[in-house]
C-alpha cells in the first residue's frame, strides 16, 4: 500500500524479458520457464503478433513443445486468441490486423505445433532426398524402438570392443 492507500502494483521481474518475447519479433528465441509462468500466454502473444503485423503467414511458424499435451494446449489457445480477435471489435489491440487474422484463422491448419519428435519426423517427410532417405519411410513403432535402440547399443559395444577403442 502507498502512502495515499492505492495498492502498489509491482511488475514481475521478468518484465523485459515477456516484452522482449512480444515485440522483438525479429529474433528466435528459446524460452525456458517454470510451470505456470505464463509461456503458454508469451508465446499466444508472439504468434500473434507475427501473423497481425504480416511478419509471417501462419503456415510458416513452428511452435515446439515437450508433450503432445501442451501442443493441443497451445494449439487450442492460439486459435480460441484468434477467433476472439477476430470477432471482438473492441479488443486490446488497436494494430492487429484483422484481414491477416481471418486468413490465419482460415489457415490455422498448416501452423506446425508439436512436440520436438513429430517437428522432426515432419521435416523428414518433406524433405527425404535431401537426407538420403527413402521417401516411403515409416516411422519405428514404439515398442519395436526399445528393441531396436537396445540391438543398436550392443553392436556399438561389439564395435568398440573389437577395435579396441580407448573410449572403453
Amino acid at each position: 500500500m502507498t502512502d495515499s492507500g492505492e495498492k502498489k502494483v509491482t511488475e514481475p521481474a521478468d518484465s523485459s524479458a515477456r516484452s522482449q518475447i512480444k515485440e522483438d519479433l525479429e529474433t528466435n528465441l528459446l524460452v525456458e520457464a517454470g510451470a505456470g509462468s505464463g509461456k503458454t500466454r508469451a508465446l499466444i502473444d508472439r504468434m500473434v503478433a507475427l501473423v497481425s503485423e504480416g511478419r509471417v503467414l501462419v503456415n510458416e511458424i513452428a511452435a515446439v513443445t515437450f508433450t503432445r499435451k501442451a501442443a493441443t494446449e497451445l494449439r487450442d489457445r492460439f486459435q480460441e486468441r484468434l477467433e476472439r480477435l477476430t470477432r471482438d471489435e473492441g479488443s486490446d489491440s488497436d494494430d492487429i490486423d484483422r484481414e491477416r487474422l481471418v486468413s490465419a484463422l482460415d489457415d490455422i491448419d498448416q501452423v506446425f505445433i508439436g512436440t520436438i519428435h513429430a517437428f522432426c519426423a515432419r521435416l523428414l517427410r518433406e524433405y527425404p532426398l535431401e537426407v538420403g532417405l527413402d521417401p516411403t519411410f515409416e516411422q519405428i513403432p514404439a515398442d519395436e524402438r526399445v528393441r531396436f535402440e537396445s540391438d543398436f547399443w550392443d553392436r556399438y559395444l561389439e564395435r568398440l570392443v573389437r577395435e579396441d577403442d580407448p573410449i572403453l
